[in-house]
């Protein structure tokens, strides 16, 4: 994954972009119904004749419990709501990152993993759990004679608010020690090899990731006919663009990419650029 990201850096600088980390955007600017720029959360004001938000749909635009989003409220078109009622948030996911000793493996151990005990409980909280062991695939991820087992099981940030310090702590040590014990039926002896761990909770990815609930993203609140229906990349406000996984395709690596590839090629049309060739 930081791969991926090292590339984007690496393309965005060579065409004269500059990155700005830890520039924490609190507003989008609009004048005369367009999008003019973004604020930021030091006061410093960004102009552009172009803005992409990569947050989801609900924190664009503040859909949910009366959350403040990027835009005004009295500026939210009405398109927006109506797909906030089309879709919902998926749960987010309690997930551990393991250091462990190389010898617990197996060289021909498969690289993922799904653990279901009830089918029907698939999407209860920890109704599944998914595991990955990315060294498998390439050992550089780990020091020499380690190997790295991520997981990860569905919760709801409901299960997790209005905890004190304490409690949300402790609850976190319950979460791990049933991860490690489920993980411990096709990966015996797995608490006795742990060398390093790290949990997070939807609290956790809602903190860092700056996900509405923590969540994975949208799904459909009712029967729809495929992904169609997903709003692409423009939205009703001039100049204001959207990518991530609540816009077509959805979810995941792959479908957020094409948003992505697919806004650029969009506003490349619109400024007249795509037929730029990239220097050497």
């Amino acid at each position: 994954m930081g791969t991926i990201a090292n590339k984007l850096v690496n393309g965005i600088q060579k065409l004269g972009g500059k990155i700005r980390y830890k520039a924490n955007v609190t507003e989008i600017l609009l004048k005369e119904k367009k999008a003019v720029g973004v604020k930021l959360s030091n006061g410093e004001e960004i102009y552009s004749n172009t803005i992409v938000s990569n947050s989801t749909r609900w924190d664009t635009f503040g859909l949910k419990n009366n959350n403040k989003g990027l835009i005004p409220r009295v500026s939210v078109p009405q398109s927006e709501y109506k797909w906030s009622e089309t879709y919902k948030s998926s749960p987010s996911f309690v997930s551990i990152h393991l250091g462990v000793e190389k010898n617990l493996i197996r060289d021909n151990f498969n690289c993922h993993h799904i653990i279901v005990e009830n089918w029907d409980e698939l999407e209860s909280e920890k109704g599944v759990i998914f595991v990955s062991i990315p060294t498998l695939l390439d050992s550089s991820l780990a020091p020499e004679g380690k190997h790295i087992v991520h997981a990860f099981t569905p919760s709801s940030m409901s299960e997790w608010e209005g905890l004190s310090r304490k409690e949300y702590l402790e609850k976190k040590d319950k979460y791990f020690s049933f991860l490690v014990e489920k993980i411990s039926t096709i990966l015996p002896n797995l608490e006795q090899s742990i060398d390093h761990k790290e949990i997070g909770t939807p609290k956790t990815h809602k903190k860092f990731l700056g996900r509405y609930e923590g969540s994975y993203g949208p799904i459909p609140s009712k029967k729809l006919l495929g992904l169609l229906p997903m709003p692409f990349n423009t939205t009703k406000i001039k100049n204001l663009y959207c990518v991530g996984d609540s816009c077509f395709p959805g979810q995941g690596l792959n479908a957020v990419a094409f948003s992505g590839y697919a806004c650029a090629h969009k506003i490349g049309a619109k400024l007249n650029i795509n037929s730029l060739k990239l220097p050497e």
